[in-house]
């Protein structure tokens, strides 16, 4: 009896690192032929920060957008077409020095579309003229982050970032 407890316990063993070896190699690469789909967009974060020099002092504004109630899809046509339709509402907060407002609103698109190209190797997404950084790419979805940072002749600099998640439908 203790014998085919232990050869039950051996083949138990092996058959569970074998699994667990064919699962490392699994994976699921981001390319074009991936990402082609509809999207239901989940998540959206931005924010600015506006450095501007007013007679020798720096006057810092920081506006804050996030997403919420989303109802829009996404889809990447293998054309290199993303058409986006649907609302979800933004709540904008602007802060300069210690006054700050907040106001909400509803995006509304209406089947907008704009190109796209797909850098595998760099794990980067173009969407009219924007470079975002993707990440979490699986068959269920991925994330894409822009950073920009703009510095006029005077000084004065603006950095933009940007989140988006996508859950595939």
């Amino acid at each position: 009896m203790k014998l085919t407890k232990l050869i039950f316990l051996f083949v138990l063993s092996i058959a569970a690192i074998s699994c667990s070896k064919d699962d490392d190699n699994d994976t699921y690469d981001y390319n074009k032929d991936n990402l082609t789909g509809t999207y239901k967009i989940t998540f959206f974060e931005s924010r600015e920060v506006e450095t501007v020099n007013v007679s020798g002092f720096d006057v810092v504004t920081t506006t804050t957008s996030t997403g919420d109630t989303f109802n829009i899809s996404a889809v990447f046509a293998s054309n290199n077409t993303l058409t986006v339709d649907g609302t979800y509402r933004i709540t904008e907060t602007v802060t300069q020095g210690s006054q700050s407002s907040t106001e909400t609103y509803i995006v509304d698109l209406d089947n907008e579309t704009s190109g796209y190209s797909v850098n595998a190797a760099t794990a980067e997404l173009t969407i009219d003229g924007s470079t975002y950084k993707v990440s979490n790419f699986s068959p269920t979805g991925f994330k894409i982050n822009l950073s920009e940072t703009t510095t006029q002749p005077n000084g004065d600099n603006t950095v933009y970032t940007e989140e988006l998640r996508f859950t595939k439908q």
